[in-house]
């Protein structure tokens, strides 16, 4: 295996420095489009501009704006230069009746043929798309450079100095309108430059106020801008008007614009198109006061529920924003699949509103498998779930979850895990957890944890950040049985590890944040997310211990609760990715995680539940889970050692290029990077201590490839990592770098992962 293993890298290898013509695809007569680029000579002195409108007069930032406008680009490039998919499609030969070929352009990239037509377009847009930024005197053309049938194409935009506001005007007459335009909010202002996207973004802000305002039937499309610009002069004087055709409206119009609306009522209808109600259907129709609700066929939610979501009251006045909420908040309820808000007009200043909500799915099931293999033992492991999205028939939804493993290994032991955990989630209110965990591991222990939560999650409306309050988690570590030599080896008095490895309690509090710019209506744009979290535990119980004067252990020196010592800690935890998309197909994912947990006060270690641990199928895949570090730690290869493998510091740093084939196919190669190290420098655990002169050398390495199978449900994911430097060697045997001439082997250096999912 590991000689095919090579055979594939060597494949890889040979495509990113191939012969092969990428112009093999390209028309004689014709050229490769190899480059695009965009470059505006701007020499101005941003400086003598007003500083809140500097970054408009940034070349290379008004350079990227340009871009896209360009109509024809070159093919996909990763990293900015190796345009690996037109590689992958220049591999095939010209014979389409052989499935390998059609084989390589699916997974390829077609050449981008320079077509000297679409470069016309292309220039004329960038030439209004200078004026739209006020650049009204740029002057674009092009330059083209060819060498071997490969076409650079630059366009040259010469800027020129564009046109500031001299002064801005507000000429509306109504109220309102008036304060709106003229808040302090304006995105318009004397001496900006004139830019008729900001121009425009102002419109439709004046007209969001107004129809926030409770003014329906206002549109940005009643505003106008009157611009005069002095001769041979770079300022223009602006005002703000209303169109002429509202000036010449009749009295009804212009009343019906300037009308602010009230709701009258709101009716909900559930199953049901308002407009079709099928005479054999069996509908419901429940009154309560102003607020009326329709059901086809059984209740979907019950009225208060719907109330409670609702941001659209009777009497209030129409409301754009609380519009949005409301479609937010419904669409967020797992038993509504979809959700359209509509107003009739029933008067001279009153609406009726009607909400017609769709019956999403409302019970789930989920059940995963995944196996492993490493040092000569293999596992298997599963897990299911139920979820039910109305449990109580006001959009609290349940989970049940149960997970399972089992491991053979070599020396004929077994190795048991199962965990259940069920929860109640209410729309607007907490979240209920309760948990249950057994481990039994043969020579070692037999451990079971007890842990109940309640939690809150909260998005605020239009944000990208979405908050996660653990207010409490309380968990009992029990171990009823633990074998004499994992006690001699972790239990001695002297073994500051022993803490982890007893009986114990944790009360922690914690929070969490997760950030993405991910666009669901521009999927295939690149895209980042950021998580976080910072944990806390003891704090509370070391308090009331200290105020109570209550004594300490003799032996351990720390305060316990009905004779059970506590944990007292704090962690940190931040993870970034970037998706760099270069299409639909192709991307290239960046990530990094980087975690510290520091033990204080009532306790001398991190609990080995909160402890971190590397390898694995979403770590350093080169390694089984928990086998790497902390540090350049190499243990004696017996199964008390899986619990020396944890540590305080984690590092995790990986590249992975995803590779959709064709139908559910995915390909992806990857390197991996990372370690744990110890906070505290431990006997039971040596070289893995983190010295900020050392640790670099102590970094983890890998490189693997991997197939997926998208089922658009779920992802199944196979990954092979193999190791290329080996920490744990550093001191052993001096053969951390793991290649041909030091020995490498599919037992010690090849792991295998069955996982769901990607691994970030």
């Amino acid at each position: 295996m590991l000689g095919q293993l090579r055979y594939i890298f060597i494949i890889l290898i040979a495509v990113v420095f191939c012969a092969c013509s990428t112009t093999k695809f390209v028309p004689q007569d014709k050229y490769l489009l190899n480059k695009m680029h965009v470059s505006i000579d701007d020499r101005r002195n941003v400086n003598d501009i007003h500083k809140a409108h500097q970054d408009a007069l940034d070349a290379d930032g008004l350079a990227d704006k340009m871009k896209s406008y360009v109509r024809q680009k070159n093919n996909s490039e990763i990293f900015g230069f190796w345009k690996l998919q037109l590689q992958v499609y220049s591999l095939a030969a010209p014979d389409s009746s052989k499935w390998i070929n059609r084989t390589l352009w699916k997974m390829g990239e077609a050449p981008e043929v320079f077509d000297p037509a679409l470069a016309d377009v292309s220039l004329a847009n960038i030439e209004q798309g200078m004026r739209n930024k006020g650049y009204f005197n740029a002057v674009v053309d092009t330059t083209m450079e060819v060498k071997n049938r490969r076409l650079a194409l630059t366009y040259h935009v010469t800027a020129g100095e564009p046109y500031f506001l001299r002064d801005y005007n507000i000429r509306l007459q109504q109220q309102d309108l008036k304060e709106i335009a003229g808040s302090r909010r304006t995105l318009v202002s004397e001496g900006m430059i004139f830019d008729s996207d900001i121009l425009d973004q102002e419109r439709d802000r004046i007209a969001r106020g107004m129809r926030r305002r409770g003014y329906y039937y206002f549109d940005k499309e009643l505003l106008h801008y009157v611009a005069d610009s002095a001769y041979q002069s770079q300022q223009i004087s602006l005002q703000l008007t209303l169109n002429d055709y509202v000036e010449m409206a009749s009295d009804s119009l212009k009343k019906q614009l300037f009308t602010q609306f009230r709701i009258r009522k709101v009716h909900f209808y559930t199953d049901a198109d308002p407009d079709k109600l099928q005479s054999e259907e069996e509908v419901t129709t429940i009154e309560d006061g102003d607020w009326t609700f329709t059901y086809a066929g059984r209740k979907l939610l019950r009225e208060k529920a719907l109330k409670q979501n609702c941001y659209i009251n009777p009497g209030d006045y129409y409301n754009i924003y609380r519009v949005e909420r409301t479609y937010s908040r419904l669409n967020s309820l797992g038993p509504i699949k979809y959700v359209d808000i509509s107003f009739d007009r029933v008067s001279d200043d009153e609406l009726d509103c009607s909400i017609v909500v769709s019956r999403g799915k409302l019970n789930a099931v989920s059940a995963e498998v995944e196996g492993t293999y490493s040092a000569g033992d293999w596992g298997i492991a599963a897990g299911a779930g139920y979820t039910n999205r109305n449990i109580f028939k006001g959009a609290e939804e349940l989970n049940v979850n149960g997970y399972g493993s089992y491991e053979w290994r070599q020396n004929g032991g077994r190795a048991i895990e199962a965990k259940a955990e069920a929860s109640i989630l209410f729309p607007n209110a907490p979240k209920v957890l309760f948990g249950y965990r057994y481990q039994n591991r043969p020579d070692e222990f037999v451990r079971t944890v007890v842990n109940g939560s309640l939690s809150y999650s909260y998005k605020p409306f239009g944000s990208r950040l979405t908050h996660q309050f653990n207010f409490v988690d309380i968990s009992y570590v029990y171990l009823p049985w633990i074998s004499d030599e994992f006690r001699a080896a972790f239990l001695k008095p002297t073994n500051i590890l022993r803490y982890s490895y007893e009986d114990h309690f944790i009360v922690d509090w914690s929070y969490a944040g997760v950030w993405s710019s991910f666009s669901q209506a521009h999927p295939y744009r690149s895209y980042a997310t950021f998580n976080y979290q910072v944990e806390t535990a003891g704090n509370l119980l070391y308090g009331i211990s200290t105020l109570a004067k209550l004594e300490k252990n003799s032996t351990s020196g720390s305060y316990e609760i009905f004779h059970i010592p506590f944990s007292q800690y704090a962690k940190a935890d931040f993870a970034f990715a970037y998706h760099q998309i270069f299409s639909q197909n192709h991307r290239l994912v960046y990530h990094a995680a980087l975690g510290v947990a520091v033990p204080y006060l009532n306790a001398s270690s991190v609990p080995f539940e909160k402890r971190y641990f590397a390898g694995g199928a979403n770590s350093v895949r080169g390694w089984q889970v928990r086998s790497l570090g902390p540090g350049a730690y190499r243990g004696d290869g017996t199964r008390i050692d899986y619990n020396n493998q944890a540590g305080d510091i984690k590092l995790d740093l990986n590249l992975e290029y995803r590779w959709k084939v064709w139908s559910i196919f995915e390909l992806a190669a990857f390197t991996d990077a990372g370690n744990i190290w110890t906070i505290r420098d431990y006997d039971s655990q040596p070289y893995g201590v983190f010295d900020i002169r050392e640790f670099y050398k102590q970094i983890a390495w890998s490189y693997g490839l991997g197939l997926r199978l998208d089922f658009s449900f779920f992802i199944f994911r196979v990954d092979c990592g193999v190791k290329l430097y080996d920490p744990s060697r550093i001191h052993y045997d001096g053969k951390q770098w793991r290649t041909a001439s030091n020995g490498i082997n599919w037992k010690d250096d090849v792991t295998f992962h069955f996982a769901i999912g990607y691994p970030f």
